[in-house]
């Protein structure tokens, strides 16, 4: 998930520029390696296509860090006899958050005048989450959260590598000290207990991020803890002795075949590779050689490269090359009314140098160099601090608390009466031609644009988001031990179509229970142990013949026609199952999905009709819905809403409501409009039971 839209691998990516050493001495070798990782990474980001491993200049950063700091506090110890945490911390603090607390401030100013009133929440809910420092955690939480997945990326996104850093210099000194204390009491060498900590965190780090990476991928890639083995590499070469490869044939060919290594990388990685798991051991350990080859390129001609002046003045501004140029991405496609074309990414890349220029001439230097600064005190630097964080949280809640949503709120009775013309009512009565072409303006939308993500109507209160061998159930409707009993199985998209089935159970007296969930869809014939398991539990339950009624819906992804032939045989097979045992089946087909230029005219149209955003009906893809196909070779009931979606196009705001809150999910108001046209199809299918 290495997009620039999305979040964990199956997402979006990016890297911290590394700030400078501790100490003004710089080495060119580590500036010519940070002016590779965030031109890496900024590349990676105007052009993904053109560059699809960029986004391992993340590792070479966190490699960077952790020999420069670890190498930082190690001569600290040796000159002074000990570590000043407090001192340390200052000194980070006065680096790292003047130039970052800025362009926060900046960006909750262009989220205020350019980003649509659906995504301003987000983007302000992103600026706190990284002026507080934990936007990693946060990014890893919507990661997991499967409908968090599919926000757009937010404008402070890139800051969760930055969270993942300050995370790191609070840990790693009091590492350093617990082992120095572990020592003396052992009566061991300081240097021989921290190395074999360290060693035991690599390997934990590591061993964790495999994992996640396989099965978390949220958390393998925004997790400090999985990321942590990263610094520690770069730690152990300022841990262990200076390299004593004196030979230049031996220089050389360490340093070629790492430098190499870096440049082959950003074009073999993809979207498709696991990270960062045992992957990001070649870029990592690539970094780690070439820090340890020393700061003298072993050949003249090779050394007077790494050292251009182009090159050591990019690795100097590399942090605020990094911090300006993800929210100048963001917000260009609003700016500009369209994606940015080629010209005006370049506009963009040389804006974030200039950018880059300004806030270190004006405001990095003089706060981290001058005199009143030098004599700060820890505690006036913690004050300061914390001040300037409270200006920016205090201008992005200000700013939050003025986006609240607005618009029509209508009541769920209204929205499910047909005679209303509202949602689905506007496509399939005739009577309702009108609400067609009527004009509704943005703030009389439903639900407001502003809390159209929110908009699930508690839909997913019951919803399995890490399936396993004991699937949630709940019930949704109860209408007494001789009501018609109803089970609901599927996944998020069986999930939308629970504001519907309330409404249903009310006005008919249905007891609905619901299986719902991500992954381990119930028609898969899969050998995993916990999706076997819940498979056989979900069987026992529904197959049972307990039940009336069994309505069933997946997303209709891509897929093969094999593929698209086997979830047919599976599903017409366990219908059969149901209704040999006396249940009816409702098959719903899928809804169509919304393409991307849709979704971002939505988001920045100010008066709508049917026609406004629609787009080309998919028949091919309706066509082709297993489901369609696996309810012609059953018992089941097909049930086909798709005319309360299309006609000859597909409109996404229909009789005053929004019908999609991301790209293919819709908002639990459009839901509830479908009421009407959905329990009419469920009759039938029931009454096909006799």
């Amino acid at each position: 998930m290495r997009s620039a839209e999305a979040s964990p691998p199956a997402g979006s990516t990016q890297a911290t520029a590394l700030p400078s050493s501790p100490s003004r001495v710089v080495r060119a070798d580590l500036q010519a390696l940070r002016a590779f990782a965030v031109l890496a990474v900024v590349a990676y980001h105007l052009w993904p296509g053109a560059v699809p491993g960029g986004y391992i200049g993340v590792d070479v950063f966190f490699v960077i860090s952790g020999y420069l700091i670890t190498e930082h506090l190690l001569r600290r110890h040796r000159q002074h006899g000990g570590i000043s945490i407090a001192h340390f911390w200052a000194a980070r603090a006065r680096r790292l958050l003047p130039a970052a607390l800025t362009v926060l401030l900046v960006s909750v100013a262009l989220t205020l005048l350019w980003a649509p009133p659906a995504l301003r929440a987000q983007y302000l809910q992103s600026v706190i989450a990284s002026a507080l420092y934990v936007e990693n955690w946060q990014l890893a939480a919507n990661a997991i959260d499967y409908l968090g997945q599919e926000n757009a990326p937010p404008i402070a996104q890139h800051y969760w590598s930055l969270s993942v850093e300050e995370q790191f210099y609070l840990i790693w000194p009091l590492l350093i000290l617990a082992a120095g204390a572990l020592a003396a009491r052992m009566r061991s060498r300081s240097g021989v207990v921290l190395g074999v900590a360290l060693s035991t965190l690599a390997v934990f780090s590591l061993s964790l991020s495999i994992w996640w990476s396989a099965n978390e991928p949220g958390l393998g890639y925004f997790s400090t803890i999985s990321r942590m083995w990263e610094f520690a590499i770069g730690a152990a070469v300022a841990l262990l002795p200076a390299m004593t490869l004196r030979s230049r044939s031996w220089r050389g060919a360490t340093w070629f075949g790492a430098w190499g290594s870096l440049a082959c990388i950003v074009f073999i990685f993809g979207a498709d590779t696991t990270f960062p798991g045992p992957s990001a051991l070649w870029p990592t350990l690539a970094a780690a050689a070439l820090i340890a080859v020393g700061p003298i390129a072993p050949f003249r001609l090779l050394h007077r490269a790494q050292s251009a002046l182009p090159i050591q003045w990019v690795g100097d501004h590399s942090y605020g090359i990094y911090l300006w140029h993800w929210p100048l991405i963001v917000i260009a496609p609003w700016v500009l009314g369209a994606p940015p074309s080629f010209v005006w990414n370049v506009g963009i890349l040389a804006t974030s140098f200039l950018a880059a220029a300004i806030t270190k001439k004006v405001i990095e230097d003089p706060i981290r160099f001058g005199r009143t600064a030098i004599q700060a005190r820890p505690g006036r630097v913690a004050w300061l601090t914390a001040a300037a964080m409270v200006v920016v949280l205090a201008a992005a809640i200000a700013s939050l608390s003025a986006t609240s949503s607005t618009g029509s709120a209508r009541p769920s009775a209204e929205l499910a009466d047909p005679t209303r013309c509202h949602g689905a009512s506007a496509m399939l009565s005739p009577t309702c031609a009108d609400a067609l072409t009527s004009e509704t303006p943005v703030a009389a939308l439903t639900p407001a644009i502003t809390g159209l993500y929110d908009d699930t109507g508690g839909a997913y209160r019951c919803y399995d988001q890490q399936p396993s061998g004991n699937p949630t159930s709940c019930t949704v409707a109860s209408g007494g031990p001789s009501a018609t009993r109803v089970a609901l199985v599927g996944d998020s998209h069986a999930a939308m179509l629970i504001p519907a089935l309330e409404v249903i159970a009310r006005e008919r007296g249905w007891s609905v229970d619901v299986w719902v969930g991500r992954g381990c869809k119930w028609y898969a014939d899969t050998p995993e142990t916990d999706c076997a398991a819940r498979h056989d539990e979900i069987d026992e339950k529904v197959l049972s013949g307990e039940y009336d009624l069994l309505v069933e819906t997946w997303r209709n992804g891509d897929s093969d026609d094999a593929d698209a032939a086997r979830v047919s045989d599976a599903l017409s097979s366990r219908w059969s199952t149901a209704w040999k045992r006396g249940t009816a089946v409702a098959a719903v087909i899928d809804n169509p999905a919304m393409p991307r230029p849709a979704e971002e005219c939505l988001l920045s149209t100010e008066v709508f009709t049917a026609d406004s955003c629609s787009f080309p009906r998919p028949d091919a893809a309706l066509a082709t819905d297993p489901l369609r196909t696996a309810a012609e070779r059953s018992p089941a009931t097909p049930v086909d809403l798709t005319s309360a979606y299309c006609h000859e196009t597909c409109p996404v705001v229909v009789g005053g409501v929004v019908i999609y809150r991301d790209s293919h999910h819709i908002t639990a108001s459009f839901s509830t409009t479908l009421s009407s046209a959905l329990g009419d199809r469920l009759d039938s299918a029931l009454a096909s039971r006799g």
